[in-house]
């Protein structure tokens, strides 16, 4: 716990949030559990892009942290962890987040999302010319 955050904590930022802009949009989805939300909602909201809040919402909810549903022609999310364990963490990161900021930033630009560490190891794949590996 060298950062000061809770291990579960943690784990939780290296597993499911990639930004700042994903935690801040799931933040405020716990604020405001009740509530429903479009992706344009959001991003007048927080100040950001539609397009940029469409990818978050997606990535939460199918991460379990959020669900969906058809409103029209729009795509409504809520906040709604998969099991009470999470929903825990998530209040456990919201009391991190209020008290030691600086720190969950710093933890969540210090752990590249996983696709981005396969990525990078695929780079120095060694493969015999004409094969895939």
């Amino acid at each position: 716990m060298s950062s000061g955050l809770p291990d579960r904590v943690q784990r939780f930022l290296g597993a499911h949030i990639s930004s700042i802009e994903e935690l801040e949009v799931l933040l405020l989805m716990r604020r405001t559990a009740e509530r429903e939300w479009s992706a344009a909602a959001m991003a007048r909201e927080i100040g950001s892009s539609k397009m940029s809040i469409q990818d978050r919402f997606g990535g939460l909810a199918s991460r379990g942290l959020l669900v969906a549903r058809e409103d029209g022609e729009d795509i409504v999310y809520r906040y709604a962890p998969a099991d009470d364990d999470t929903r825990r963490t998530i209040d456990d990161l919201a009391q991190a987040y209020k008290e030691r900021r600086l720190s969950v930033i710093n933890h969540i630009y210090a752990t590249p999302p996983p696709s981005d560490i396969q990525s990078f190891s695929d780079a120095f794949r060694i493969t015999k010319k004409g094969k895939e590996g």
